[in-house]
């Protein structure tokens, strides 16, 4: 049995970033868990500036109009708050029904660091039966 799942990787920042954004492609799936994972050792949390966290969504990737329940200050209030592990910092749960076909998510940690955005896209109108439909040049099943 194949999951039907597809997991992406939006982006890592380089050394030390202060901002990550990242854009998802989530034609044909349901739900969508975009994450911002600490890379390495880095113990911060959120910026707690309300304007830095936000989730959008667009039609194309040339234009963009924010989430306002997702948004910092909206959906969640920030905290200061910290983790010594490689916890995510913050995840969107999204249901697609009814969204635009990309979600861009920007993400401000409190202090620079080493940072991940990534997707689990789920929930696909068609499946996915093949490596391509997967994102991957080949699967080996076990």
């Amino acid at each position: 049995m194949r999951p039907q799942n597809q997991f992406v990787l939006g982006g890592v920042s380089g050394t030390n970033a202060s901002q990550l954004t990242a854009s998802f492609d989530t034609k044909g799936f349901g739900f969508a868990r975009i994450m911002a994972i600490s890379v390495g050792a880095a113990s911060t949390g959120l910026s707690t500036t309300n304007a830095n966290n936000i989730l959008e969504e667009g039609d194309t990737t040339s234009s963009y109009s924010t989430i306002t329940a997702a948004g910092a200050g909206t959906g969640f209030t920030p905290t200061s708050a910290t983790a010594t592990t490689s916890l995510a910092r913050l995840i969107y749960e999204v249901d697609l029904r009814g969204r635009k076909r990309y979600l861009k998510p920007t993400f401000t940690p409190a202090a620079t660091g080493h940072w991940m955005l990534c997707a689990e896209l789920m929930l696909p109108a068609d499946g996915l039966t093949s490596a391509a439909d997967n994102g991957s040049a080949f699967i080996s099943q076990v």
